[in-house]
């Protein structure tokens, strides 16, 4: 170990919610160091699955490795690349950008590290990143569905392998994963927040991006909540009863019927069949929006 790396004891507790157990992820069952190294020894991971990082956050955790120290070692590989000097160590960042770049931010000179050996390669390294960051909750909603589709199509894992391996049930990663469906402006507001996790769920259940792009205006102007956009995509669904199923060009009718009331009352508008004929459910904020609609209907 070169003067980089000064050895440490005992530092190395909770490292087993770093990595999942697994035969796959833990090849040898060997006693964990923790070693210093020093900070611009460390590359980033260049397959981070987490992209978004708040600077708010990243400050409030620089000023608490100033007074207390980083609490939980980075993972990181033990690298060698060629130069005009001979042979450069440095260190690959398996998991923990978060807590090295709050680490910078504070001017820590070393940080505490585990060298793992055995995830030199590129895949082994994705993995457990991918793998860290879902377990950790780190990633927003579009960071973790793609998180999961990368481990879906880069390590050939079925839902229910990657649920397995984050501690998630094979469910909310399918849920996660239709998340990517979505437009890509609709995915943009979900991956910056602007968007719900639970409003973007509901706008699944449209299958006609128009008709998702139309409620989608109506959530940004805080006038739906994620069950009643699931109530308007529920109602424009043919029903299953024999008596009351519609035709294709029916449930068309009422959607553009829907849409029509909208534009024309500039509130959303919900229209709903029933076996004894239906109804239509006007939403509106306040007294003062349910006048001017009142005004709308009789003028």
């Amino acid at each position: 170990m070169t003067n980089n790396a000064r050895k440490m004891f005992g530092l190395g507790k909770g490292l087993e919610s770093l990595i999942p157990k697994s035969k796959q992820m833990h090849p040898e069952a060997s006693k964990e160091n923790v070693f210093y190294v020093e900070v611009n020894k460390i590359r980033p991971n260049p397959d981070q699955p987490r992209q978004d990082f708040d600077q708010d956050g990243l400050k409030e955790l620089s000023q608490s490795i100033r007074k207390y120290g980083v609490l939980q070692p980075l993972l990181v590989s033990k690298m060698e690349e060629e130069s005009a000097r001979g042979k450069n160590v440095y260190y690959q960042l398996i998991a923990g950008e978060r807590r090295l770049k709050a680490s910078k931010l504070a001017g820590l000179p070393n940080v505490p590290v585990v060298i793992r050996d055995d995830f030199v390669t590129k895949g082994a390294r994705l993995e457990v990143a991918l793998v860290e960051n879902v377990q950790r909750k780190d990633l927003n909603p579009v960071e973790e569905a793609e998180a999961y589709e990368r481990l879906a199509k880069e390590f050939n894992l079925t839902q229910q392998e990657i649920a397995n391996k984050v501690g998630k049930s094979r469910e909310v990663v399918a849920n996660s994963m239709r998340l990517l469906g979505l437009p890509k402006d609709i995915k943009e507001s979900l991956r910056g927040g602007i968007l719900s996790r639970a409003h973007a769920r509901a706008l699944l259940a449209f299958n006609d991006e128009t008709k998702q792009r139309e409620v989608y205006g109506h959530i940004l102007g805080g006038r739906l909540s994620s069950r009643e956009v699931e109530q308007m995509a529920s109602s424009s669904k043919p029903s299953k009863s024999k008596k009351t199923k519609l035709s294709s060009q029916e449930v068309n009718r009422f959607q553009t019927l829907e849409k029509n009331l909208g534009e024309m009352l500039k509130v959303p508008v919900l229209i709903k069949s029933t076996d004894t004929g239906g109804h239509i459910v006007i939403k509106f904020a306040d007294l003062q929006e349910l006048n001017k609609v009142a005004k709308r209907i009789i003028d």
